[in-house]
């Protein structure tokens, strides 16, 4: 049985779970919008990077206990079915230190704990609160996700039915769930988690299968900003993004969005909104893009490395950047970004990744007489935004000088800039499209 009224997702990040009373009344104030609510939460703040420390001593018997002793302190007030999570937990961490080698699954199995136990504590607190929260596992409830462990994507059609027959069941009975963010089940039937910032991904996935007025992403300390405040000061709030503009930034690397966050909202249609649970006012709204409306972000990736690749004849080599392309996919190789010219493929990479790159290109280099030159160190600027083209006339000449590459989509300009001048390109460019450009 479906509600009656679309229900809102509120998504609640690490931090923002530290102050449970100021969640209490955003719920409230939620349902008395007259809407049903889902809530997904993370886990509290740090607990995952304390996971992570422990599996990265898999035969540390000490950190393991030592870890579940944090994680109980973190939780005061866990009921009985929390508890028995830690229990469970104390169980995994004793089969990674009796296994040998890396164990993708099993890693995800611990790294979700972090979410189970939150959503129990988190559940019980609202329900002293006066709210009738249960808490909710996303892998049983029926989130569908593919084998990558680590980096899952969540499977929509295989979810929907489940998902949706599960929450509307609760819904209809007047409850309030409380649904674990970050990770699913794969197709293999484990635990297979959606990568760092997934909580985020999870709630805008639930709320495309359910259909949502809107999903709110509130974060405690965090704002969609022009710019990292950390190197640009004056950077400002951004009121709103287009799905598209959004998506750019989280691709290229901002923190605020898990990179496919955007793409379930999008297609569905359901108005995304990033919030600060300490400032209602910093609000960034994510939907449809809508004319007239000028936004310019900026961001900064790095560090990176940049190898140059020379082939004789260029573009009288068909299909050189389709070959490139597939023996680096073929070694496991990512490109950050490409830049081309007619004899010249600029190819920019994580650092760890470059031998293999280098290994994987010795074919063209022996069949097609390239030549490899490089790696050199360099940072990623880019400026996001709807139509910005129409700004290169006003990118400052000092910003572009002695780069590495550049390319420009009607949505993003993308500079490649030796490595210690990323700040400086960074802040100049910031003030040219944003501090001193026309409202």
């Amino acid at each position: 049985m479906s509600p009656a009224r679309p229900p809102v997702v509120l998504k609640f990040g690490g931090a923002s779970l530290a102050d449970p009373a100021r969640v209490a009344s955003d719920v409230r104030s939620a349902l008395a919008e007259g809407a049903p609510v889902v809530v997904v939460a993370s886990a509290r703040e740090g607990i995952t990077d304390r996971l992570s420390a422990a599996l990265a001593h898999p035969r540390s018997v000490s950190r393991h206990r030592s870890t579940i002793d944090e994680l109980r302190r973190a939780h005061p007030g866990l009921p009985p079915a929390g508890r028995r999570q830690l229990e469970r937990l104390g169980r995994l961490l004793r089969q990674v230190e009796a296994t040998a080698g890396h164990d993708a699954p099993l890693t995800d199995r611990v790294l979700s704990q972090g979410e189970r136990i939150s959503v129990h504590w988190l559940s019980a607190d609202l329900s002293a609160r006066g709210l009738d929260a249960v808490p909710v596992e996303a892998d049983h409830l029926g989130l569908i996700t593919d084998n990558a462990y680590g980096a899952s994507c969540i499977l929509f059609e295989r979810s929907r039915v489940a998902v949706r027959r599960g929450l509307h069941r609760l819904l209809a009975r007047g409850k309030l769930p409380v649904v674990t963010g970050y990770f699913g089940r794969s197709l293999e039937g484990r635990v297979a988690t959606l990568g760092r910032g997934g909580s985020d991904y999870a709630a805008a996935g639930i709320g495309a299968i359910l259909g949502a007025s809107r999903v709110e992403l509130v974060k405690r300390h965090v704002a969609v900003l022009s710019a990292d405040p950390s190197e640009v000061p004056d950077a400002r709030p951004i009121p709103e993004l287009s799905y598209e503009e959004a998506e750019e930034l989280a691709q290229f690397g901002a923190r605020v969005l898990h990179p496919l966050t955007i793409e379930p909202a999008r297609a569905q249609g359901v108005l995304l909104r990033v919030r600060s649970l300490d400032d209602p006012s910093v609000v960034t709204t994510i939907s449809p893009a809508r004319p007239g409306r000028r936004n310019r972000a900026l961001t900064m990736l790095g560090p990176l490395r940049l190898l140059r690749l020379r082939v004789p004849g260029g573009r009288q080599r068909p299909g050189i950047v389709a070959e490139v392309s597939h023996r680096l996919a073929d070694a496991g190789v990512n490109l950050v970004q490409l830049y081309t010219s007619s004899a010249l493929l600029c190819l920019v990479l994580e650092p760890p990744q470059v031998v293999a790159a280098i290994r994987a290109l010795a074919p063209v280099t022996r069949e097609a007489a390239a030549m490899v030159e490089g790696p050199h160190a360099v940072t990623l600027v880019i400026a996001i935004g709807d139509g910005i083209l129409d700004d290169l006339d006003r990118l400052p000449s000092a910003a572009v000088r002695g780069a590495e590459g550049f390319s420009a989509t009607p949505r993003a300009l993308s500079v490649a800039v030796p490595e210690g001048r990323g700040p400086e390109v960074l802040r100049e460019l910031h003030r040219a499209l944003v501090s001193e450009a026309p409202r």
